[in-house]
C-alpha cells in the first residue's frame, strides 16, 4: 500500500481521480501487450481476475476491454475469453504509452546494480537538478545500469521514486524492471507523460571510474520525469553516460525503417 510523506496509507485510486478508471486499466493492459509481456495469441485474465487485480468493478473492466478491442489489440469470444490479436494499436491512444516506454529502451537486456537506497527530501539543489518542488519526498536509489549479458557499465543511475511507492523502491524487482512499470503493474497508475532533458558534461572521478573511462572524459547527462495523468510525479531519474564511443542515444519517429 503506498504511503504519503507522513507514512499514512494512500488509496491508489485517489491518484487516478483525474482520469476514468477504465482508461487506467486499458492503459496498463495495453502497455503489457506493447511490451510483449502478453504475447499475441495469449488470453487475458478473466474479468473476475482483472477486477481483483485492479480493484475495479466488472463494468469498468468491460469498458477497458472494449477500448482495447477498439484499438485492435484484443478480441473476445463467448466461452473462450479475451485474446490478444495484435501488438500494435490501430489508433493513437496507446502511442503515447509506447513512446513513454521506448524512451527508456536499450538494444539489449539490462539490469540495475543497486548500490544504495535512502529516504530523502529534495533541498533546493536537488530540486533544481530534478526540476521538481523543493521539499518533495523520495526514496533515492543509486546504482550502475549494466548489460545483463556482458556486465558492462552503461550508466551511473539515480532513481528518485515518489515516497508513496516506498515498497517498489525497496523491491528486488527494481533491478530488472523500471519503477514506473512496477507502479503501473501493481497500482494501476500508468505513465501519461515523460519529460526528458539532455546535456553534455565532464565526468567526475567517481562517475568515470564507474563507467570505466578516464576522469574528466566527456559524458552525457539525461534527466527524465515520469508523470501520471494530472501531473503526479511518479519517478525522476538521472543517468550519466560516457561518450558516444561507449553509448549512443538513438530516437526514431515516423514510418518503418
Amino acid at each position: 500500500m503506498p504511503q504519503d510523506d507522513t507514512g499514512a496509507p494512500i488509496d491508489a485510486a485517489s491518484l487516478l481521480a483525474a482520469q476514468p478508471r477504465y482508461a487506467a486499466v486499458a492503459t496498463a493492459l495495453a502497455s503489457e501487450i506493447l511490451e510483449g509481456r502478453r504475447p499475441v495469441g495469449t488470453l487475458l485474465p478473466s474479468e473476475q481476475e482483472l477486477c481483483a487485480q485492479f480493484g475495479v468493478s466488472r463494468s469498468t473492466v468491460r469498458q477497458a476491454l472494449r477500448r482495447l478491442s477498439d484499438l485492435g489489440l484484443v478480441a473476445s469470444a463467448q466461452g473462450v475469453g479475451t485474446r490478444v490479436i495484435a501488438d500494435q494499436p490501430r489508433g493513437k491512444y496507446v502511442l503515447a504509452v509506447r513512446s513513454a516506454t521506448d524512451v527508456m529502451g536499450y538494444e539489449g537486456p539490462v539490469r540495475l546494480d543497486i548500490r544504495g537506497r535512502q529516504r530523502i527530501v529534495a533541498d533546493a539543489a536537488l530540486a533544481n537538478r530534478l526540476n521538481c518542488p523543493a521539499g518533495t519526498a523520495f526514496i533515492h536509489v543509486h546504482g550502475v545500469r549494466r548489460g545483463a549479458d556482458t556486465g558492462e557499465a552503461i550508466s551511473v543511475c539515480d532513481l528518485y521514486i515518489a515516497s508513496a511507492f516506498t515498497e517498489i523502491a525497496m523491491s528486488d524487482d527494481l533491478a530488472a524492471t523500471p519503477a514506473y512499470r512496477l507502479i503501473a503493474q501493481r497500482h494501476g497508475i500508468p505513465v501519461a507523460a515523460v519529460h526528458q532533458d539532455m546535456g553534455a558534461i565532464s565526468l567526475d572521478s567517481a562517475q568515470a571510474q564507474a563507467l570505466g573511462v578516464a576522469a574528466h572524459a566527456p559524458g552525457l547527462f539525461i534527466r527524465r520525469q515520469f508523470l501520471a495523468q494530472g501531473g503526479q510525479l511518479l519517478e525522476a531519474t538521472t543517468n550519466i553516460h560516457a561518450s558516444s564511443e561507449h553509448f549512443m542515444y538513438s530516437l526514431r519517429l515516423g514510418g518503418e525503417s
